[in-house]
């Protein structure tokens, strides 16, 4: 029997499966840094890993990773989803993993007043642990932050601090709300009122056919028309745009809109888009949009190319990988069109049925880290 609850769960999915390469380096840094600076803070929270389709021919998460004889102040769990539930889902040979419906799992079981679902590769810097701390958190708000992507050969063996140091230093782009920064390019000036105007007389006076002058004309009326549907009918369709860009590895609310809302929406596909979804869902079902500043970030430990979403090539080769296998995903549109949707209902919006996150399945749990608090 369980007399007291953590602060905070944090919830990932996994499996031992080499994703992205040197999964099990990356795991490790996670599991290491946060394990270490909850002890560090004293945060009394529960780490949950769903491990979800488990290799036969390979250990399980809780015989290859390392683990504390001490876990201090934080638990870990880990929630198993096997091979044949698995197998009863949509695209099952062709996608190992669901992580949308796993991440529900761990959500559905935390036993935390806040659940923040995250990925596998993520450190956490030291004032954003010092804040989940400090009792600030607070029901009524889904909590968003900037990603950080920093290099994969992030150094393993050292001390946390260590390791944060190396990731501060070597940021290779900021996911922040509507735009991804990357670094050490120039950025563009921001579009001042008439400026398209401006540029285009000047364009004209240097232009010396009549095809250029009809493709300067042309751009510049799109870029016009771009401009004044994102200041003047955008808000009218979608409302104010929330912070979703890298939202998958930091989406933070109080148990009960986690509940209330019965977590992520469970489409059998590949996970691009829904977890932006899920933050539109959140936002018009109560939990108001905060994100949090500097200087508390997370850093993403960078993945192979295709593996997931990244900008530039990833984008491209992750597109391509799931056409090969003809699996299916949420499109932009298809998310334009919920916004829409979940916007005019003007209440929550539930996707799920009430077995979400396997809620009806009895699913074989580890305990390989037991916490101060957790007294059974």
């Amino acid at each position: 029997m369980i007399n007291s609850e953590p602060i905070l769960s944090v919830v990932v999915v996994s499996r031992n499966d080499d994703h992205g390469g040197n999964l099990l380096k990356r795991m490790q840094i996670f599991v290491t840094g946060w394990l270490e600076q909850a002890k560090r803070h004293n945060l009394n929270s529960e780490l949950i890993i769903v491990e979800w389709n488990p290799l036969p021919d390979r250990p399980g998460l809780a015989e290859v990773l390392k683990w504390p004889q001490d876990g201090g102040p934080c638990a870990v769990r880990i929630i198993e989803v096997s091979p044949e539930i698995h197998q009863r889902f949509r695209y099952a040979d062709s996608l190992p993993l669901f992580q949308m419906i796993g991440k529900n799992v761990g959500i559905r079981r935390a036993r935390g007043r806040f659940i923040l679902a995250t990925n596998i590769d993520i450190l956490f810097s030291d004032e954003l642990m010092q804040y989940f701390a400090s009792g600030q958190l607070t029901s009524g708000y889904m909590y968003r932050i900037d990603r950080c992507d920093v290099p994969s050969d992030i150094p393993e063996g050292v001390l946390v601090n260590e390791q944060l140091e190396y990731c501060r230093a070597n940021v290779i782009r900021i996911n922040a709300r509507g735009k991804t920064a990357i670094l050490n390019e120039p950025s563009q000036p921001p579009v001042k009122p008439f400026s398209v105007v401006r540029s285009l007389k000047r364009r004209l006076r240097e232009l010396r056919s009549v095809m250029d002058v009809i493709r300067l004309v042309r751009d510049s009326c799109i870029h016009a028309y771009k401009s004044l549907y994102i200041m003047l009918i955008w808000p009218i369709l979608y409302g104010r745009p929330l912070h979703t860009n890298a939202c998958g590895d930091f989406t933070m609310m109080a148990r009960e809109h986690w509940l209330a809302l019965r977590g992520n929406a469970e489409f059998e596909m590949f996970s691009l888009h829904l977890d932006s979804l899920m933050c539109v869902v959140a936002h018009y079902g109560g939990a108001k949009e905060t994100i949090l500043p500097e200087p508390m970030r997370i850093y993403h430990i960078e993945h192979a190319p295709g593996s997931g979403w990244s900008p530039g090539v990833g984008a491209k080769l992750l597109d391509e990988r799931l056409q090969t296998a003809g699996i299916s995903r949420l499109t932009y549109g298809e998310v334009l069109r919920h916004i829409r949707r979940i916007r005019w209902r003007r209440g929550p919006t539930i996707f799920n049925d009430e077995n979400w996150g396997l809620g009806n399945e009895s699913l074989e749990e580890d305990i390989v880290v037991k916490a101060d608090w957790d007294k059974t």
